[in-house]
């Protein structure tokens, strides 16, 4: 057992108190003390390498682990974007083939239709025919109690699809190709703005940059079973100008 002395001139005295002696200073171990102790240290520090060994590989392993399900949702995310990817592929061949398919139907339709009407050249002519254009009083709604008129005008064209299309089929058509083509700038239609006449006059753009010129406002299909194609009814706030003859129906009559 420990031996608990204080140190004095003349060597180590023992202390009555022991360990908790306030003149402790030191402590005597025999040989085999002193050498459990140090086992007991190394076992100690053995321990706790290996805890700290132990730790860093379960780091090191759960780190692996992670990586690879890193790896492995890249891998499926990879494999799904490459799937994605030649969906999106074939959809979009599927797409221009459809367009291409569809553009080539409406060429022959337009061909056949300037051919059944006698408009030439019919390869090249857009089909359109300017039946007629005349004024048109637009009354409108200043305020609660008051109303205003303007005269406007009101351009029917006829178009070379056939009554056998359906009303959305030819509306679809006649837009993008009068319209998104800017097909009406022939006629002197410079723009389209699809709201009411009084709203329009009103907008600070169209006072700054488009007030006077010939703007469209809506339009209305019209089916003219006499004839048997579908007519397009614009109304505008200018009359027509610079008619190209092949535009006017009088020309096929």
């Amino acid at each position: 057992m420990a031996e608990f002395v204080k140190k004095t001139a003349l060597g180590y005295k023992a202390v009555q108190g022991g360990q908790s002696d306030y003149e402790c200073t030191h402590a005597i171990l025999s040989k085999s003390e002193y050498s459990q102790l140090l086992s007991e240290i190394r076992t100690a520090e053995n321990k706790v390498v290996k805890a700290e060994d132990d730790a860093e590989q379960r780091e090191k392993n759960a780190k692996a682990v992670a990586d690879r399900h890193v790896r492995n949702i890249r891998a499926e995310a990879a494999m799904q974007l490459d799937e994605v990817k030649q969906e999106l592929t074939t959809a979009n061949t599927e797409i221009e083939y459809q367009r291409e398919l569809n553009e080539n139907l409406l060429r022959i339709n337009r061909e056949r239709a300037n051919a059944a009407r006698k408009i030439k050249p019919k390869k090249e002519h857009s089909g359109y025919l300017i039946t007629n254009s005349k004024e048109h009083e637009y009354k409108y709604r200043i305020d609660k109690k008051n109303w205003d008129s303007v005269m406007l005008w009101q351009t029917v064209l006829e178009s070379p699809y056939g009554v056998s299309f359906t009303d959305e089929q030819a509306r679809k058509q006649i837009y993008e190709e009068l319209f998104k083509n800017h097909l009406i700038g022939k006629i002197g239609i410079v723009g389209y703005w699809n709201i009411a006449y009084e709203d329009m006059i009103d907008d600070k753009l169209y006072q700054k940059e488009h007030y006077g010129k010939n703007i469209a406002i809506k339009y209305q299909l019209q089916a003219n079973y006499k004839t048997g194609w579908w007519e397009i009814i614009i109304l505008h706030t200018n009359p027509l100008s610079n008619v190209p003859d092949d535009m006017m129906r009088c020309n096929y009559s």
